[in-house]
């Protein structure tokens, strides 16, 4: 038996586990950066509005701790500075996953349970990362998808998708 004996069992009732937290999750967050979009496209339709936003937010002290610098006065560049928050949530939520998988599994002593069967020592480790690995990049391809529809540039949707 290895190390990772049991974990594709192990990734289906994680899987089954989550099937509903894990894909609202990603739905919600892959959501929000398409909201800003019309909203920002209303608020600001000219360029020049887009610009004196740029302005206005590079001089408040308070706007650049919370969205940091702005790169460029496009619709793009104001939706990526804006969604900041964006891997900050998914790391969070990342973490939260496979702490759930993992850590709350041994305390609730279910991991006990799993390890009387035929389960590697890693197994669980390994499902949890998995299947939150598969869950970021499902939200990084709905998220390069739905910025690309929208009409912003492909390159700048995927290099947001993927942050």
């Amino acid at each position: 038996m290895t190390a990772l004996t049991g974990t594709g069992g192990l990734i289906r009732l994680i899987l089954r586990r989550d099937r509903i937290l894990l894909p609202a999750w990603v739905v919600w967050i892959a959501v929000i950066p398409l909201g800003f979009v019309g909203a920002t496209e209303t608020l600001y339709p000219e360029a020049a509005d887009r610009l004196q936003y740029a302005l206005t937010t590079g001089t408040n002290p308070t706007f650049l701790a919370l969205y940091g610098p702005m790169y460029g006065t496009d619709l793009g560049s104001i939706i990526a500075q804006r969604s900041g928050f964006i891997p900050v949530v998914v790391g969070l939520i990342s973490a939260l996953t496979v702490v759930r998988h993992t850590r709350t599994e041994e305390e609730a002593g279910r991991r006990e349970l799993l390890g009387a069967t035929v389960t590697g020592r890693g197994a669980a480790l390994a499902a949890a990362l998995i299947v939150t690995f598969a869950a970021n990049l499902v939200l990084a391809a709905l998220l390069t998808a739905g910025l690309a529809g929208q009409g912003l540039p492909v390159a700048g949707s995927l290099a947001f998708g993927l942050q």
